[in-house]
């Protein structure tokens, strides 16, 4: 597999978008967080907006000091490109960085529609695989649009309950209006996943059955679990609606997020989803790998996708690799069923750039260390 094509193609981007967008554009994308961070387990977060207006009872945004007013992100498609061509751990094209929006921020949101659609209008040309999150139906017209810009691209449309989602969801659109939306995505042959998270004690594994019978109705096939974390003010809220979560919770932290004990109800829910014939994935990620027709096993919730399509790759590979990106290197070895990736540096840049370029290309395990 050719590892370097991929460090290639991110200089000749950002070449290209250093000509075609002014000195003042290239100044802001530069400053911008997105060029510096490193990915999380889901991928690189794009933000599309800043805060969010929903005021979702279990929502963590707001103890991490995001308003409630809602702004459209800043950067422009082509100024978000270029932050994340000058970010040191992105790697851009098809087998590359995976991209995750609706992390901090209700993407379809009348403030944020228009920013979101020319983020998934700008990754669809680069090719990464791509994945939004959302509580918001939007009209078949965008719906549309986003299928032959991104084909690829892995939507995440969280429903949690039928009955019980005004006390959870006080401003957010009603979820049986979201699972229709599933169904218009699913016309066009976009992935789609039902987002059960957070499942909510005494609430989502109660509904399941029929949200995922509802979900099968409209043609959906896939299902993300993911346990419910609280701050004190998460706990508080949540009790205000009847919801007690003292037995499930071990500690609690005014900003700090915590996961409850809530390892039985994803099994429960996994049992149902998968007798009614559903994919479930443990992690976001996983639906976003097989939206992209890709595969991968470097963490435990994998494998993912159709282990076939796992990228063939050698300790000649690697060593180029790591030249290309500043790295001396030692030895490398390709190890175990997982084949898991080990890496010995004499000198170079950061090691976790070096980490996070070869999780993401070879879409393995991988120990690099210096010596």
């Amino acid at each position: 597999m050719d590892l370097v094509k991929y460090v290639e193609f991110k200089r000749k981007l950002r070449k290209y978008l250093e000509e075609k967008l002014s000195p003042e554009s290239i100044s802001k994308a530069s400053q911008d967080h997105h060029s510096k961070r490193p990915p999380r387990p889901c991928g690189m977060t794009v933000h599309t907006g800043i805060g969010c207006s929903l005021c979702c009872t279990y929502c963590y945004i707001y103890d991490m000091g995001f308003p409630r007013k809602v702004t459209k992100y800043p950067l422009t498609g082509l100024e978000m490109l270029y932050a994340l061509t000058i970010n040191p751990y992105f790697a851009p094209g098809r087998g590359g960085t995976m991209i995750a929006m609706g992390a901090v921020s209700e993407p379809f949101l009348q403030e944020t529609l228009d920013r979101s659609l020319e983020y998934i209008k700008t990754f669809g040309t680069i090719g990464n695989p791509t994945q939004i999150s959302t509580k918001v139906p939007i009209d078949e017209h965008y719906v549309k649009i986003i299928a032959e810009a991104c084909p690829h691209i892995s939507f995440l449309v969280t429903v949690i309950s039928l009955r019980n989602y005004r006390k959870l969801e006080p401003l957010a659109p009603n979820p049986e209006d979201r699972l229709r939306f599933c169904g218009i995505l699913t016309r066009y042959g976009i992935h789609v996943s039902i987002f059960m998270r957070p499942i909510i004690p005494g609430i989502t594994d109660v509904e399941a059955e029929d949200i995922l019978n509802i979900a099968k109705s409209y043609g959906v096939k896939n299902v993300v679990l993911g346990t419910l974390r609280v701050t004190k003010r998460i706990f508080k809220n949540l009790l205000k609606v009847g919801i007690d979560l003292s037995n499930r919770i071990s500690r609690l932290s005014d900003r700090d997020q915590y996961p409850i004990k809530g390892h039985d109800l994803k099994i429960k829910i996994f049992k149902i989803a998968e007798k009614l014939g559903f994919k479930v994935f443990e992690a976001a990620c996983g639906a976003n790998i097989e939206a992209s027709n890709l595969a991968c096993i470097a963490c435990e919730w994998g494998p993912c996708g159709d282990l076939n399509k796992l990228p063939e790759v050698s300790e000649k590979d690697i060593v180029e690799l790591c030249r290309e990106l500043g790295y001396e290197v030692e030895s490398v070895s390709i190890t175990g069923r997982d084949e898991k990736i080990q890496v010995h540096v004499k000198s170079g840049p950061s090691l976790k750039i070096l980490e996070v370029w070869l999780k993401e290309l070879t879409r393995r395990k991988v120990l690099v260390r210096r010596v």
